[in-house]
């Protein structure tokens, strides 16, 4: 991996009431002082690009920082979640997937009740290993075990290692990553010629303090992937997507080109409305605009891709693993499932062919296909990652809450005019976690860490750094975050730009699941579909239902074009494009044979662009 610097979604609904919150109430001196200040940006704006005009406002902005190094802008205000309480714990949510996902993810179910019980109780233990490698070795634990009866062999700890970093001292978690790989050829080579098998040598590197450390990362968007996670109704498997990708770092690139903490490849970004372009700064400087550096704008493509993928497999769980190493991957598992594997019965589901390909059935598939010990271990990595918060109620007061901002079409904001009226209002914003920031210019900055602004030193802003904002470059749309009732603020001070229909507010009600009155018989049908694809339904008679539907959703979405619409038509999207592909019609030819269903003629299929596998750097 290496460090980066730095969707297309349009809102129909306006922005929430929580965006238009009341200003706070400041004392009567302050508001005096504010309201000089205002006065002169309203009448240097009217001035327009006058000499005169311009050095009002370079004055009228430095007097607004000062006016703000008085009184600091760190108001905080509290949320309340529509589906969540204030501290929740995630073992107690319906969402866990220990409860949606049982017996696959839940270690005390009783095996009995799938078709292949057996490999369900290999499943379970390497559950229990990735449980121990997440949730409570440390990266300082090699862990060495016998595969065929899963004893421990032996915990080797980096004492000395451990201790600086609990003196405080700043680790490269590569380096230890390369002292416990010198540690664990002496340990392979010394229980090899104590007589154990090489290929029964299993090693587990502890990856606790990185797992701790992702969480920490994500304080600020965890309430929105758990929000997501429930409105597309996914267990909480989901939202460990980041921490197993990046250990939810939004500057990292793989090999293969994947960026984001979820690490999507650079076309399905693209076609997922997440872009890269320029800004023009005043001084003629180009800012540059990376999206996937940003959560906020790389959570719902990333999510709805998984559940587009899910769709397309069957269930959620071969559907994650889909989203590491790809749909048509997860296809040949099935087909080695089928035709190589003693453990097909009518009962059988999507789910059993996965968890015996990712166990008694592993090295067969990794021969014949790029499914390897890194896709092996991803379900077990998320699922260990979540053990390690299951019992602690989570504190949510950190989570950000925001205003992602797209301009109304043919109108434009300079920078300094949208923060010299943010810090001369009478209103207070809540910045979170960049409200410790010294600066209203540094603040945004953070805010906005997707847009490459150069650092200042005064705290004014810098002359290359005085972007104008407009609605959209080349076609891409240009967005950026402000606090809740920023927008208002703007309208307040005759900056009327900010549309309503493009922005998008993040707070306690966003992702609230739709109402029964916004699901339609159409929603219920293709729910209905996907639950027939679980039982091994990739039949032509399926792919016509699919094929049907998505006509109906695509006419849903141009009729009442609201957010529930365009991502229910996103995931068909999805789900539509790997079954019109050749590895889909190879699984459903072999499916009817097996199955002894009676074949119709098959559609032909459409060649698409195979997904690549990425190569997380948690592993």
């Amino acid at each position: 991996m290496k460090r980066l610097r730095s969707l297309d979604f349009s809102p129909d609904e306006g922005l929430s009431d929580s965006a238009e919150s009341a200003p706070s109430e400041m004392s009567g001196s302050t508001a005096g002082i504010y309201g000089g200040v205002v006065l002169l940006l309203l009448f240097s704006l009217l001035l327009g690009g006058s000499a005169v005009g311009a050095t009002l406002v370079k004055g009228v902005t430095h007097a607004a920082y000062s006016v703000r190094a008085l009184v600091a802008d760190t108001t905080s205000r509290p949320v309340n979640y529509t589906t969540l309480p204030s501290r929740p714990v995630l073992r107690e949510l319906s969402t866990h997937p220990a409860d949606k996902l049982s017996p696959y993810m839940n270690p005390a179910a009783d095996p009995s009740s799938v078709a292949n019980p057996d490999v369900l109780r290999e499943f379970h233990d390497l559950l229990a290993q990735f449980t121990e490698r997440q949730a409570r070795d440390d990266n300082f634990t090699v862990r060495v075990i016998d595969r065929r009866d899963d004893s421990v062999l032996e915990i080797h700890k980096l004492t000395e290692l451990r201790a600086e970093y609990r003196n405080g001292a700043e680790l490269d978690w590569r380096v230890v990553d390369d002292k416990r790989r010198a540690v664990t050829r002496r340990l392979v080579d010394k229980y090899e010629a104590r007589g154990v098998p090489l290929e029964d040598i299993i090693v587990r590197w502890g990856r606790a303090n990185q797992i701790e450390q992702s969480f920490t990362r994500n304080r600020p968007y965890r309430a929105y992937e758990i929000q997501l996670a429930h409105y597309l109704d996914l267990s909480l498997l989901v939202t460990q997507m980041g921490a197993v990708e990046t250990f939810n770092q939004d500057d990292l690139v793989s090999s293969a080109g994947a960026r984001s903490r979820y690490q999507m490849l650079p076309w399905i970004m693209r076609r997922s409305g997440i872009h890269e372009y320029h800004l023009s700064a005043k001084s003629g400087a180009r800012v540059k605009i990376e999206e996937s550096l940003h959560p906020l704008l790389t959570l719902e493509p990333a999510y709805l891709l998984m559940r587009g993928y899910t769709n397309a497999v069957g269930h959620e769980i071969p559907g994650l693993s889909a989203y590491h190493t790809g749909p048509g991957n997860i296809y040949k598992l099935y087909r080695y499932y089928l035709t190589e594997s003693a453990h097909y019965t009518p009962d059988a589901t999507v789910v059993d062919a996965y968890i015996w390909a990712a166990t008694e059935g592993f090295d067969q598939v990794r021969a014949g296909t790029s499914f390897g010990p890194f896709s092996r271990s991803y379900i077990p990595s998320a699922y260990g990652a979540l053990a390690a918060r299951n019992q602690r109620p989570l504190d949510l007061s950190a989570s950000i809450q925001t205003v992602r901002v797209q301009l109304k079409p043919g109108t434009s904001l300079m920078l300094t005019d949208l923060l010299t009226v943010l810090d001369t209002t009478a209103q207070s914003f809540d910045w979170g976690p960049a409200a410790n920031k010294p600066t209203l210019y540094a603040r945004f900055r953070a805010f906005n860490k997707h847009i490459d602004l150069p650092t200042s030193d005064d705290g004014s802003v810098p002359t290359a750094g005085n972007v104008q904002f407009v609605s959209t470059v080349d076609g891409k749309s240009v967005r950026f975050f402000l606090p809740l009732g920023a927008p208002k603020a703007l309208r307040q001070a005759d900056l009327n730009v900010v549309s309503s229909k493009l922005s998008m507010t993040f707070d306690g009600s966003t992702y609230t699941p739709p109402t029964r009155r916004e699901r339609t018989t159409w929603d219920r049908k293709y729910d209905a579909l996907v639950d027939d694809i679980k039982h091994f339904g990739f039949t032509p008679s399926n792919r016509k239902r699919l094929l049907y539907l998505h006509k109906r959703f695509e006419t849903l979405a141009e009729n009442n074009p609201t957010r529930y619409r365009r991502r229910q038509l996103k995931i068909i999207n999805t789900h539509r494009r790997i079954w019109l592909s050749s590895p889909w019609t190879e699984l459903s030819d072999l499916t009817m044979k097996i199955t002894g269903r009676e074949k119709t003629p098959a559609q032909p299929p459409v060649e698409i662009k195979t997904d690549t596998p990425s190569v997380p750097s948690s592993f």
